[in-house]
């Protein structure tokens, strides 16, 4: 079973432990998947302290509140995408305004929720974020394979293409 860890960046205490709570026992399988997935919670109250726990234990998904202490949501999110971190994030809050919502999507959020959000809303933002991890890291190894191919078959073709060649030099000589 592979764990996915998602970082909870709320100042509400409410807001994290529900989301803890949520998904304690949830756990998302789908047919091509090779393995289920299930999820460790860590939180955070600031943006700041949320730097402070990707720097330690980079989590794959991020669930975003945007009015936080000290510095907002959206700018965290800015600084996510400046510094090329491979997280997932949704953002989480009850002032959504089609304004925010352009921003953040612009920033790189994946998702939008409002709050309240009901849990059933909270996985199946999870579960499709789920497949966009599965399949952008099945991609990325496909790649890598690929690459690995490549090389293979173009180090047999030189090694086939050195014997003719060798042999014409040898009657040219």
């Amino acid at each position: 079973m592979a764990t996915l860890k998602i970082l909870v960046v709320d100042d509400e205490p409410g807001i994290r432990s529900g989301v803890e709570r949520i998904l304690r026992n949830f756990k998302v399988d789908y047919p091509f998947m090779d393995e289920m997935y299930e999820y460790k919670t860590m939180d955070a109250a600031t943006a700041e302290e949320a730097l402070e726990l990707i720097d330690k234990d980079m989590p794959d998904i991020m669930l975003l509140d945007n009015k936080l202490p000290g510095m907002q949501g959206v700018e965290l999110l800015e600084f996510i995408r400046k510094k090329k971190y491979d997280i997932l994030v949704v953002m989480i809050t009850s002032y959504a305004s089609l304004e925010l919502a352009v921003k953040a999507t612009h920033d790189g959020a994946y998702d939008f929720i409002p709050k309240p959000f009901t849990p059933q809303e909270l996985k199946s933002s999870l579960e499709n974020i789920t497949k966009q991890l599965y399949l952008k890291r099945m991609a990325r190894q496909m790649k890598q394979e690929g690459k690995q191919v490549r090389f293979q078959f173009l180090s047999v073709l030189s090694h086939e293409l050195k014997a003719p060649l060798n042999a014409v030099e040898g009657y040219l000589r």
